[in-house]
């Protein structure tokens, strides 16, 4: 199976779960900036959460399937069109050989998800199949798609074939619909925990960085946040070493003005950091298109891990919700 790459959309790649274990050697993990909505998409095709999707940024790509599909679309706000006749996100579509489907426009947040039944199937580089644009390793020949790309994808599991036995008289399943519900309008709090350098800035700066209104600026990107507002100083000057940084780590450069390290962030860094974002907030802060307004509010490490714990507790809630109807709609066709 595969399909065709009609109009590229904004930064559209080939992602997965990323490619832990390498950071020692220089290699980035990688993979999707919003996991959650990721695998949404592929569970709704009734693929396992691993599998690779493609994610795209702010306008989506159109596509052509050279053969009956299975698919979903999550993640930010969109409109998409099945030859030219409105499809919904959160749900999935069985999509015919010929037929093209149109992404369009993000209208709020700023990832989506195309997921198809039985993966986005590139050669995998280090146990991933995600790419690495930086180095152009992995995913689609270690780019991001291009017009008249053709992307194999894999074998439908049981399931997604029953699926699309059950959706051949009805391409639009009504009622199977689910979100993660997710506001991105208006300004968002981002929880954050200190970092261990925290008291080393002044007293004015942490009051500034947990108290102030903070923009996500223009020059952000997979890699890292930009954000400007109040500007941040150590109490006095201070000499590091690289060390270890991960995703959501807040960095503070020499202009004061704050970064958090995102998906694709380098493996060592030299800035101060001022904190950490919360593992339960990374994929709202994903989302933040540029121009976003954020505020940091601080919690204890405990409650953060909570906080996470909650979510996986939810999102595995979630799936077992989505394969039930799966499993249903399979049988109701039949």
């Amino acid at each position: 199976m595969a399909f065709t790459v009609i109009r590229k959309g904004f930064a559209a790649s080939v992602q997965d779960l990323g490619r832990p274990g390498y950071q020692r050697f220089g290699i980035i993990v990688g993979g999707v900036m919003d996991p959650p909505s990721a695998k949404l998409a592929n569970w709704l095709v009734a693929n396992p959460s691993p599998a690779a999707v493609v994610e795209y940024s702010f306008i989506g790509p159109t596509v052509l399937f050279t053969e009956d599909t299975l698919f979903a679309i999550t993640g930010a706000d969109c409109q998409p069109q099945l030859d030219n006749r409105a499809v919904g996100t959160g749900r999935p579509y069985l999509a015919r050989a010929g037929q093209i489907l149109s992404i369009g426009g993000l209208s709020s947040g700023s990832r989506g998800y195309l997921a198809l039944a039985g993966g986005i199937d590139t050669v995998p580089w280090l146990g991933s199949r995600s790419t690495y644009e930086r180095a152009g390793l992995g995913g689609f020949k270690g780019r991001f798609l291009k017009e008249q790309d053709r992307l194999p994808v894999g074998r439908p599991s049981p399931l997604a074939a029953g699926v699309m036995k059950g959706l051949a008289s009805e391409p639009a399943p009504g009622g199977c619909f689910f979100s993660l519900r997710r506001s991105y309008r208006g300004i968002r709090t981002i929880r954050v925990t200190s970092d261990r350098l925290w008291p080393r800035f002044s007293a004015d700066s942490r009051r500034q960085f947990l108290h102030s209104v903070y923009r996500v600026t223009a020059s952000s990107d997979r890699m890292g946040y930009r954000l400007e507002g109040a500007n941040l100083v150590l109490d006095r000057p201070l000499e590091l070493y690289s060390e270890a940084v991960t995703n959501g780590s807040v960095q503070v450069p020499r202009s004061g003005q704050p970064i958090i390290l995102m998906t694709d962030h380098q493996s060592t860094g030299g800035y101060p950091r001022i904190a950490q974002v919360a593992a339960v907030d990374l994929p709202l802060l994903s989302q933040l298109p540029p121009g976003s307004m954020l505020r940091f509010q601080k919690i204890p490490v405990l409650q953060a891990e909570k906080f996470f714990l909650k979510q996986a507790e939810e999102l595995a809630f979630l799936q077992r919700r989505v394969t039930r109807r799966l499993e249903n709609l399979r049988t109701e066709r039949h």
